[in-house]
């Protein structure tokens, strides 16, 4: 049935190929639009080339979507249209990431737990004296996105937060991005969603346009902007339970997280996100994931993650609405099995 659905999914953008605009050229352009909306968002009310830090992300933060609940985030948009940007970075002995991002939601660079200042630049330009790590952009804008753990020390993530800067970063903030009619538009998302059960997490976000392929590329966004490649952090998006049906907000679920995904220097998370709005789910707990820092292990280094209304459960995380979970692993362990096993309770 899934070999059925893609060959379908082909000869309806192919029906389409001599159209002008297109069903084809939409899906192209959708990481870019998305992209434009979350940067013109954030320049609402922050300043280019300058980070601004979440804290604890929860249910009201709308930033972006499907974020991970115990990390502070630091948000940075910026544009090296005049010259390149330097990113002073501090030392941590927990996990901590720079993404960098461009407007086609290419990540040419995730650096983790940088040693050395991080110069981003344009092909054309000269690359100053000093010792970086390099980072070149296929557009002028972008964005630099750090993950920083947070395990019950945000005193200590606060203070290192503060010496995250950027020297540069302020050129011409200007994205254009192309337009199309409503139904094109609608026929377009139609076809990135019926792509989402086909999606593989692990070859769903590239550095360098043309790595992924543009279906998938849209589909990644779609489901989880700001993902990046899998060297780095390994997704699996868990949208049914064992019936293969969406998850219902009055069921209750056991999902188990599979031993060894992540390296000692990284963890796992399993987060739940509204199937609504693929934000964090309010709850009078404030428990939105569980990580290799907030659950009890099985005895066989698996974990058992309970979702259900009311948080109950082994290693439980409240719902109450009709949801969806990503799991993480961070440093993965490459080629492990990260198929979760979901039963209904």
């Amino acid at each position: 049935m899934k070999i059925i659905g893609l060959v379908l999914l082909t000869m309806l953008l192919a029906s389409t190929a001599s159209a002008g605009d297109t069903m084809e050229d939409y899906i192209r352009e959708y990481p870019n639009q998305e992209q434009a909306k979350m940067m013109n968002a954030w320049l609402e009310d922050n300043n280019k080339g300058e980070f601004h830090f979440t804290g604890l992300v929860d249910p009201t933060d709308a930033t972006v979507v499907t974020p991970q609940a115990t990390v502070d985030y630091g948000y940075n948009w910026f544009s090296v249209s005049d010259a390149p940007a330097i990113i002073a970075v501090p030392a941590y002995d927990k996990f901590f990431s720079v993404s960098i991002f461009d407007m086609e939601h290419n990540v040419p660079a995730v650096i983790v737990n940088p040693s050395k200042p991080i110069l981003i630049r344009r092909p054309d330009q000269d690359i100053p004296d000093g010792d970086f790590t390099v980072v070149t952009l296929e557009t002028d804008q972008g964005l630099a996105l750090t993950r920083m753990v947070v395990i019950d020390n945000m005193q200590e993530v606060r203070a290192l937060s503060a010496s995250i800067t950027m020297e540069g970063g302020r050129g011409d903030m200007t994205r254009n991005v192309q337009r199309f009619s409503p139904q094109i538009e609608a026929s377009g998302l139609a076809i990135i969603k019926a792509s989402l059960p086909y999606l593989n997490p692990d070859i769903a976000f590239g550095n360098k346009s043309g790595d992924v392929g543009y279906i998938t590329s849209a589909g990644a966004v779609m489901i989880g902007q700001l993902g990046t490649p899998a060297d780095t952090v390994r997704y699996g998006t868990i949208l049914t339970d064992e019936f293969g049906q969406p998850f219902a907000a009055d069921g209750t679920y056991t999902l188990t997280v599979p031993p060894g995904i992540a390296e000692e220097s990284g963890y796992y998370s399993i987060t739940v996100y509204g199937a609504d709005n693929k934000l964090l789910i309010p709850n009078d707990q404030n428990i939105y994931d569980r990580t290799t820092y907030s659950s009890e292990p099985n005895g066989d280094g698996s974990y058992t993650v309970t979702l259900s209304p009311d948080g109950s459960g082994v290693n439980g995380i409240p719902t109450g609405k009709p949801f969806y979970a990503i799991l993480r692993a961070y440093v993965p362990v490459s080629g492990t099995d990260m198929t979760v096993k979901v039963t209904n309770d």
